[in-house]
């Protein structure tokens, strides 16, 4: 499992914010951001870039959630770092 660092919270309304997170897989880590509307709907970006395509264009989140038990369990078991593989025999 990730160990989720909060970074830090951007208000952008009193219901709409922006989380940034690190997530950190023993040595591996990765800062994600999280759109959190209301309290009641999140989406998750890997990169800032994205989310500011979020913003600016409407293109969707890689994974959006309708509460916040399902995000932390998707957050959990998200992939960071890469996977180390052997040869290709």
């Amino acid at each position: 499992m990730n160990k989720i660092i909060p970074v830090s919270t951007e208000y952008l309304s009193p219901s709409r914010t922006i989380e940034i997170l690190n997530l950190v897989w023993f040595e591996a880590s990765k800062q994600v951001y999280i759109f959190n509307y209301e309290g009641k709907h999140f989406r998750f970006f890997e990169n800032l870039v994205d989310l500011i395509h979020f913003f600016e264009n409407g293109k969707e989140a890689i994974a959006s959630f309708d509460s916040e038990e399902d995000l932390d369990d998707f957050l959990d078991k998200f992939p960071i770092g890469e996977v180390k593989r052997g040869p290709n025999i």
